[in-house]
């Protein structure tokens, strides 16, 4: 069975699927520095600001408090 992929909304951005909802952002940056958009956020301007899934609030990959050690 082929799977679909779907493009970033913006150049420049990736794409990442919660593994615990499958809900799609799109990030920009790597590492501690990603940050996370809604798909429909063409103009980049609204970021998910809690490191949370806006679905399910799993914890997003990135810097967080609880990955320190």
């Amino acid at each position: 069975m082929a799977t679909a992929t779907q493009a970033p909304a913006v150049a420049g951005t990736h794409i990442y699927d919660c593994p615990k909802c499958g809900h799609t952002l799109q990030v920009f940056g790597r590492d501690r520095h990603r940050i996370y958009f809604e798909m429909s956020d063409e103009r980049l301007d609204d970021p998910v600001m809690d490191r949370a899934c806006p679905e399910c609030d799993d914890s997003l990959p990135g810097k967080t408090g609880a990955s320190a050690s």
